[in-house]
């Protein structure tokens, strides 16, 4: 019993001394948008907080390298700094919902990440693969020649689909 006791002394003192934004940690999953975005948010140091928009891109919108952005804490809850105003970051009382203005996301686990991750390196190398030997592919082909060409892209499209959410485009003769 006095073991029992000492452990639930200690949960509740780790419980007491976390603090309220650690519950925005971890990886979110945008809901209803055509393409796969992921947040994330983690702790550099015991205070800051850093947000990544989207860990599937590797560039911002500009072509550079992305960093995270600091968090700014607001009265128990965290938001982002847009260069006029702080947009409020609400985590459900569940902590399974994230909602940044009218943008929702689901919290998701870490092999959830590793997966989608894997998921778009597949997907990635299939495009550039079919965009690499599609150069190879004669507009005018006739017959013969444009029969193996629809085969090779009826080949992308099987394996395509193969991959969740890989969706580029394959070019269809005519």
């Amino acid at each position: 019993i006095m073991r029992i006791f000492l452990l639930t002394l200690i949960a509740l003192t780790l419980t007491a001394c976390s603090k309220p934004y650690d519950k925005y940690v971890g990886h979110w999953k945008a809901e209803d948008t055509k393409f796969t975005r992921i947040l994330e948010i983690y702790k550099e140091d015991k205070d800051t907080y850093l947000v990544n928009d989207n860990i599937l891109a590797e560039n911002d919108a500009f072509g550079n390298k992305k960093n995270g952005k600091v968090l700014e804490k607001k009265d128990d809850g965290l938001g982002v700094n847009n260069g006029l105003t702080v947009i409020p970051f609400t985590v459900s009382d569940d902590g399974k919902t994230l909602r940044i203005s009218d943008k929702r996301y689901t919290k998701i686990t870490e092999d959830e990440v590793k997966t989608i991750v894997k998921n778009k390196k597949d997907c990635d190398a299939l495009r550039n693969q079919y965009l690499e030997e599609s150069k190879s592919f004669n507009l005018f082909a006739k017959d013969a020649e444009k029969a193996k060409q629809e085969q090779a892209k009826e080949g992308y499209l099987t394996k395509q689909k193969q991959i969740p959410n890989c969706d580029f485009y394959i070019a269809k003769a005519y």
